[in-house]
């Protein structure tokens, strides 16, 4: 088991604020769409961020094991955001990948460790809504 703890907090009249194990402290606030400044971290972001660098992660974890060199790995990911019978709630996140292989890679072996990233990426296994993983490899 592993257990994984961050703090906010919030003194009077001043910006919120997160830290996470040996990171410095980042002000946070609700995202612009909600009246809040876009110079700050807002919760909404950094859940479809830990979707994104969580699947990225995974993918290198399972590009090293089987010996695939990747020269680059580019993605982004937006999460849709929708009012439903239960309130605003997140329906969907998509990550789109350009994956550019190095000299021992293979565009197949690249897929099938997509596939592995997408499986296995805890923080998008943790989610309610569904989440897409599409990985275009440019050779």
């Amino acid at each position: 088991m592993e257990i994984f703890r961050n703090i906010v907090y919030q003194d009077s009249g001043k910006p919120a604020k997160t830290k996470m194990s040996g990171i410095s402290e980042a002000e946070i606030g609700p995202p612009p769409e909600y009246g809040g400044s876009p110079n700050s971290l807002n919760p909404e972001e950094m859940l479809v961020a830990a979707v994104n660098s969580c699947i990225m992660l995974v993918f290198f974890h399972f590009a090293k094991k089987y010996e695939v060199e990747v020269a680059s790995y580019h993605s982004d990911a937006e999460g849709k955001v929708e009012k439903t019978k239960n309130g605003l709630r997140f329906t969907n996140v998509e990550v789109r990948a350009k994956v550019s292989l190095g000299s021992a890679g293979s565009a197949v072996k690249i897929e099938e460790i997509a596939q592995l990233a997408e499986k296995y990426c805890l923080v998008s296994g943790s989610l309610a809504c569904p989440v897409q993983y599409n990985v275009e490899v440019a050779e």
